[in-house]
């Protein structure tokens, strides 16, 4: 930890709720200075690779499977860094006695949290943009964008990220490497996100709507692309992930080792 981490921490005492999210806001960017960069060109080559890559292997696309292929670009990107990025960075931190640290700190639990969810929310803005561009430049689709786009934008960034800080705080480095990749391959591979869900049986589409992946993928889908409606069920099915896994890392960070 540097001079500069040291005395945003040593401050933090002394501060009221408000300014100690602000110094818990600069000691994570400090923390994250140099990965956060990494982030960006990674979302970048992600977003890229979906929206021209998966494109190569449809000779020829039309209008449906170019949205669902810029929209699948968006949603899996939220993904990789919620579920995997922010995981696996979080399950470092873990080991490397941070977040054993920060349960010292005289701060609430929930302010931790949420400065988290901010920091991790602003990582995931690149690759979101990008997916927006990829699609205008590639297939000349027009996003739409609109306060109650923000708001599921904000929905889903915070459910992807919630999910991740529970797998980091709750399993081990080797668990938590498993399960992001099982998430990513799973969204990537298999899950109807970057192509319609009829082309499934019907049991398996149940599975996934109960899942939080799909129902983002729909709710990014309608929200920027307008390609469908937008559903109270999967605002319900994304809302509930992120209250279940944020009261899950709130345990986590309350317990006593």
């Amino acid at each position: 930890m540097d001079d500069n981490s040291k005395s945003v921490l040593e401050s933090l005492p002394r501060l009221h709720f408000f300014n100690q999210s602000l110094a818990l806001c600069k000691w994570s960017l400090l923390r994250h200075k140099i990965l956060l960069p990494m982030f960006t060109i990674l979302q970048v080559i992600l977003s890229v690779a979906i929206v021209y890559g998966l494109a190569l292997l449809i000779p020829d696309i039309d209008p449906l499977s170019a949205v669902y292929l810029s929209s699948g670009a968006t949603t899996l990107g939220l993904i990789a860094v919620g579920c995997v990025l922010a995981a696996q960075i979080v399950s470092t931190a873990k080991q490397d006695g941070i977040i054993k640290y920060q349960r010292t700190l005289p701060v609430s639990r929930i302010n931790i949290l949420i400065t988290d969810f901010f920091i991790w929310g602003l990582a995931s803005l690149p690759g979101v943009i990008m997916s927006f561009l990829a699609a205008a430049i590639r297939f000349g689709i027009a996003i739409h964008f609109s306060f109650q786009g923000f708001v599921i934008l904000l929905l889903v960034q915070m459910s992807m990220i919630s999910i991740g800080f529970a797998i980091a705080y709750w399993l081990n480095a080797n668990s938590v490497s498993m399960m992001s990749q099982l998430i990513m391959i799973g969204g990537l591979l298999f899950s109807p996100i970057t192509y319609p869900a009829e082309r499934l049986p019907d049991w398996i589409t149940d599975i996934y709507n109960i899942l939080p992946f799909v129902p983002t993928s729909s709710l990014i889908r309608a929200s920027f692309y307008q390609l469908g409606q937008l559903h109270f069920r999967d605002i319900i099915v994304v809302s509930l992930w992120l209250v279940v896994t944020s009261s899950v890392s709130l345990i986590a960070l309350e317990r006593r080792d």
